[in-house]
């Protein structure tokens, strides 16, 4: 597969996966499993691209304003339809990224890389996909195998995934064993409900992250239709839809 049919994954998963999430109940429950297993896709082969774009671009700072950019313009449309007023979108890690490529290769991975490169990690704990978010980009831009570079980073992302996915279910199966009838009364209280099987679905995430190593690897190194700006604005578009069905169905 060439990038662009690459990015058409990702995105497609992407924009499953937050309807999933943000339409909740009005989303049927059969669709939540397949919807949040395409998007297990959308970070690995995104930051995979960026990466793949930062080594072939002809001005990284550009790279990384333009993306910069589009982070700054998608915020207000990410709290709107997440609902949330302490988180920063995806598109900032990946900007922040390419700063933070450009410092590795300045100083060829050097202690000033480290000082700085450890708290962008921990910042990044207020974002989708934490602290494995910056991990996976260094890892793609600095593991010299290519078989190596396509398969570890995702493999490290679903892993992440996969154990925090588990440890918030056991969580919630030790709350609801020892004080029965606890998460019920805190989402009556909270005005929220939760089918369990939706909350089930979330582990299907990790197995699309996973899954998503197949289609890396068969990455032909190819650019295929040149369409980014398109890429680029469908991020805030598809968030202010989603706002918007939300606040409908609201």
């Amino acid at each position: 597969m060439n990038a662009y049919a690459l990015k058409i994954i990702a995105i497609v998963g992407m924009a499953l996966q937050h309807a999933a999430i943000v339409l909740g109940d009005a989303i049927p429950v059969a669709l939540h499993f397949p919807f949040q297993l395409a998007g297990g896709f959308t970070f690995p082969i995104m930051a995979f691209l960026l990466v793949e774009g930062y080594r072939h671009t002809r001005n990284a700072k550009m790279y990384a304003l333009r993306i910069g950019i589009f982070a700054l313009v998608s915020q207000p449309f990410y709290m709107w339809a997440f609902g949330v007023w302490f988180m920063f979108n995806i598109m900032f890690v990946l900007a922040i990224g390419i700063l933070f490529l450009m410092l590795y290769d300045h100083t060829k991975g050097g202690a000033v890389f480290w000082v700085a490169f450890i708290p962008y990690t921990l910042i990044s704990l207020l974002a989708d996909w934490g602290i494995v978010g910056p991990v996976m980009i260094l890892l793609y831009h600095v593991m010299q195998k290519e078989n190596l570079r396509r398969t570890v980073p995702p493999a490290i992302g679903g892993i992440y995934n996969l154990g925090f996915m588990l440890l918030l279910v056991g969580c919630i199966a030790m709350v609801e064993f020892l004080l029965p009838g606890l998460m019920e009364e805190a989402m009556v209280y909270a005005d929220v409900e939760v089918d369990p099987l939706v909350s089930l679905a979330g582990l299907l995430f990790p197995v699309g992250t996973f899954l998503s190593i197949f289609c890396i690897r068969s990455y032909d190194g190819e650019r295929g239709p040149s369409m980014k700006y398109f890429f680029y604005a469908f991020y805030p578009a598809h968030l202010a839809i989603l706002g918007l069905l939300s606040w409908l169905v609201a």
